[in-house]
């Protein structure tokens, strides 16, 4: 038969070498990621010069207060509906094709810039109808009514069938 265990050898744990062990797992984890570890000092750097990390320092000392009036904005009806706006904004604009909203945007860019040109005489001047008339023979103008009319077809087209809906 076995004999009884009389005496347990116990490790005595040494606060030293614990602390020399995990100083230099430490160390090689540092070694190991010393380009990451540079990145993050640059841009924790970058936002202190900027002043930023003193903002996010702040933030988070007076979390408790700043999530108290960021929850009494949110929970106001007009954010609902800024809310609700910016997903539908986004939905449209994924549903545009880049090319042809670059297209539209660009147009309504140079109608912005020549709708606040009044240099001359001929722009301060009323438009009356003979001369409304006449500007209709400018190919520009009738490329810009053409689309407009596009433009308000589609619209219709789409409030039609809401509607039947």
């Amino acid at each position: 038969m076995a004999r009884a265990i009389t005496h347990i050898n116990r490790k005595e744990s040494n606060v030293e070498e614990e602390r020399a062990n995990d100083l230099s797992e430490i160390l090689k984890q540092i070694a190991e990621n010393r380009e990451a570890i540079e990145s993050i000092l640059v841009i924790v750097n970058e936002l202190h010069k900027s002043g930023a990390l003193d903002i996010v320092k702040s933030l988070l000392r007076t979390r408790e207060k700043v999530g108290v009036l960021a929850m009494e904005q949110i929970n106001q009806p007009a954010m609902h509906h800024m809310i609700k706006n910016v997903f539908g904004s986004v939905g449209l604009l994924s549903e545009l094709d880049p090319d042809q909203l670059q297209a539209l945007l660009d147009g309504l860019t140079k109608g912005i810039e020549k709708a606040s040109q009044v240099d001359n005489e001929q722009n301060s001047k009323p438009l009356g109808l003979f001369s409304g008339l006449k500007t209709m023979k400018d190919p520009n103008i009738q490329a810009s009514l053409k689309t407009m009319i596009h433009f308000l077809e589609g619209m219709g087209e789409s409030f039609n069938s809401n509607q039947k809906r």
